[in-house]
């Protein structure tokens, strides 16, 4: 009877554990708002577009460059807001909310499904060009799986006709990864993989070479790595970084979830060198942290001392692959 009673606490603990700490994984995967697309920017990347420099808290769908493309809702639901405006950072906007308890957002919308058009149209005659937010109270406007709830545009901060596509807690007081959310299969086939092209090492940029030795000074390494996923033409953020220092693991970054509060801190993550304009994109992952983050799993980089350090790292992205690369670090 006790062997029985153990095995069934251990049982509702495990049952327990997943439903509280692990909810993505109890929700049926999303679809693609984007039929036969791929994915042009990521979770997390470093934006310095708009009034301050801020993180991506969503992935982009191609819509291969044109406008009009329909967008659909990945899930069944209702509309929960609309955002009608042109120049603000997300442009056109519809917010859905999900029987899952979470929330979709879609982003730089030229025009609204003809249902809720209708209804931006009255507004902008009213209000003119003004930022206007449509919250709505009830789960009157229900949307299914695949419906049109808009079409692809460049309104907001884009610079090419895409869709902005976040997943949202129902407070929206967390964003969390789409990616960890949609069904990836639906995806178009791409090759890709993970690349490492340069490290920042004491603020000097060196060419990363397998196994060559560098030099730092100071009471720890301090590393920033410009790393990708390379997906067709595109160069996107990874996702999760691993650094070992003779094989003990000294620094652990995974971009899951973002607390709306650090939305405008990227530079937590990303290294002065990071670079975005409309023709460039060199993202430096800082491998050290002067201050707690959400992001940051272990930071053990300043206890680890010695003149001499065998450096690994192992970075992945959410595709799943995996990149394994290692280098020498010598005081001076």
């Amino acid at each position: 009877m006790e062997i029985r009673d153990f095995g069934f606490k251990f049982l509702l603990s495990v049952i327990v554990f997943f439903i509280v700490f692990t909810p993505s994984l109890l929700v049926a995967l999303y679809q693609l708002p984007v039929d036969s697309s791929y994915i042009t920017a990521t979770f997390m990347e470093f934006r310095s577009t708009g009034k301050t420099p801020h993180f991506h808290s969503g992935i982009d769908f191609s819509t291969f460059l044109k406008e009009g493309v329909p967008i659909k809702a990945a899930a069944d639901g209702f509309v929960r807001r609309l955002e009608i405006d042109l120049d603000n950072i997300y442009g056109n906007t519809v917010v859905l909310e999900h029987p899952d308890g979470y929330r979709t957002l879609y982003a730089h919308l030229s025009a609204f499904a003809d249902k809720y058009e209708k209804l931006a149209n009255m507004l902008r005659e009213e209000f003119g060009s003004k930022r206007i937010v449509v919250e709505f109270l009830s789960d009157d406007l229900k949307v299914s799986i695949g419906e049109l709830i808009g079409y692809s545009g460049r309104t907001g901060e884009a610079a090419q006709p895409h869709c902005h596509f976040e997943v949202r807690d129902k407070e929206e007081r967390n964003i969390y990864d789409p990616l960890d959310f949609i069904d990836k299969k639906l995806l178009k086939p791409v090759q890709m993989g993970i690349i490492l092209k340069d490290l920042i090492i004491d603020g000097k940029q060196y060419p990363y070479s397998e196994n060559a030795t560098y030099e730092f000074s100071g009471a720890y390494p301090r590393i920033a790595v410009e790393a990708y996923t390379e997906l067709a033409k595109n160069l996107l953020g990874v996702k999760e970084i691993k650094v070992y220092f003779s094989d003990d693991l000294v620094y652990h970054i995974i971009l899951d979830k973002l607390p709306m509060e650090y939305w405008e801190k990227p530079n937590l993550l990303y290294d002065e060198h990071t670079v975005m304009t409309s023709l460039v994109y060199r993202a430096y992952y800082k491998l050290y942290s002067d201050e707690d983050s959400p992001f940051v799993r272990v930071n053990k980089v300043k206890q680890y001392g010695g003149s001499n350090y065998k450096v690994s790292l192992e970075i992945k992205d959410a595709f799943g692959n995996v990149g394994k690369f290692s280098f020498n670090l010598q005081r001076r």
